[in-house]
């Protein structure tokens, strides 16, 4: 059985995976399945989870968007 933290964290990772999806389809043009596919062989590529390469995502996409307002 699921504790609450399990699924609380289950969920978590879901958007931000499909935060860094919506990323990817808007900056790169891609589908949401090769989006998906990216995510998960960056993630099994470098031995992380999927987490960690969505965190990246958006944490790349944040500083883009923050250095493309200061212009």
């Amino acid at each position: 059985m699921y504790s609450y933290e399990d699924v609380k964290r289950l969920i978590e990772e879901i958007r931000m995976v499909n935060r860094a999806k919506l990323i990817l389809i808007k900056m790169r043009g891609m589908t949401e399945v090769e989006a998906h596919r990216f995510i998960v062989r960056s993630a099994m590529d470098r031995c992380v989870r999927k987490r960690a390469v969505a965190q990246e995502i958006i944490d790349y996409h944040e500083k883009y968007e923050e250095e493309r307002d200061k212009r």
